[in-house]
């Protein structure tokens, strides 16, 4: 695989190891924490919304009574 196709995939994972190889720690952890913090992020984002689904979804249609009929008709 070439640099470039590489570097277009995972743009935010080269960024960090481009930090790491030029001894710049500090913007490496940065860089680390932001991208986790990003990944956790859109991952609560995905299970608020199956959350939501278990418990605002649309009711089945269940079958109606007659709740005035004592079957003495």
């Amino acid at each position: 695989m070439s640099e470039q196709t590489e570097r277009g995939q995972f743009p935010g994972e080269v960024n960090i190891v481009d930090k790491i190889n030029d001894n710049d720690r500090a913007a490496a952890i940065d860089a680390i924490q932001d991208l986790l913090f990003s990944k956790a992020a859109d991952a609560m984002a995905d299970y608020k919304k199956v959350v939501a689904n278990t418990f605002f979804d649309e009711p089945t249609e269940t079958e109606t009574t007659d709740e005035t009929d004592n079957g003495t008709d």
